[in-house]
């Protein structure tokens, strides 16, 4: 017989608790924050805001549970050296100053950190994930950041996507058995279309695209200081875009 029915997924995807943007709109139109079980995706060009708001969830999944967090751990693994130590430290530290039961150092010291050069070093990082989320019960988030880059140096186009699939299969895996929330970063290529005009697009196709669960999409508003984030897929909910902005206390809600 089947161990598990629908109506079991259901029950279990409602208690499941999310990892908090702190961008309330976006929270808002997604339920809550960034849900565990799946892989969310953000994509963008440089600077659009993906890898500050990596570092933010990095704090933001420590929200203890009364007031709806998941008081767990993190694990950034950096394959394009965008991580930050004095960034996080800063908004560790702007935490801790509007939230008194915040450590800036206690919040740090969940933070892990691993870092991949290359592909064959992002494959290891994944297949490891298992045993360390097995060791670690509280481990409750993982950042990949970037998943694209280092395959993307990959010339062998076929070889390229038979890893990025077999890298996402095994995180979805991981995802669905431990309940963990994963968060990987994308960057912008360009696509030619009808017509022939040469328009920016996620990098690592359609196949890439149909494994994600979630992608969110950022860019900055050029002269305005605004960034905006816009829901681009989701198995829940509709398309919506909001505007945020990164300040020196992290990623907040524009207004």
């Amino acid at each position: 017989m089947f161990q598990t029915s629908s109506f079991d997924l259901w029950c279990k995807e409602n208690i499941s608790r999310k990892v908090v943007t702190l961008v309330k709109d976006l929270d808002m139109h997604l339920g809550g924050g960034l849900p565990s079980g799946l892989i969310t995706e953000l994509c963008g060009a440089s600077g659009a805001g993906k890898t500050q708001l990596c570092l933010q969830l990095c704090i933001n999944v420590q929200f203890p549970r009364t007031v709806g967090g998941l008081e767990g751990k993190a694990l950034f693994i950096d394959t394009n050296k965008g991580f930050s130590p004095f960034r996080l430290g800063e908004i560790a530290q702007a935490m801790e100053r509007y939230f008194p039961q915040f450590n800036a150092e206690k919040l740090l010291k969940n933070i892990s950190y691993v870092d991949c050069s290359d592909y064959t070093e992002l494959m290891i990082a994944v297949l490891n994930l298992r045993n360390i989320l097995l060791e670690d019960q509280e481990l409750k988030l993982i950042v990949i950041d970037s998943f694209s880059f280092p395959l993307r140096f990959l010339e062998d186009i076929r070889l390229r996507l038979r890893i990025a699939y077999e890298i996402l299969t095994d995180l979805q895996s991981l995802a669905l058995k431990f309940n963990v929330a994963i968060v990987i970063t994308n960057e912008l290529t360009t696509r030619c279309v009808d017509g022939g005009e040469w328009c920016p697009t996620p990098a690592l196709g359609e196949a890439h695209a149909h494994k994600i669960n979630q992608r969110l999409m950022l860019r900055k508003e050029i002269g305005t200081g605004y960034h905006v984030v816009s829901i681009d897929k989701s198995p829940t909910y509709g398309k919506a875009l909001v505007t945020f902005k990164i300040k020196s206390s992290g990623v907040r809600s524009a207004i």
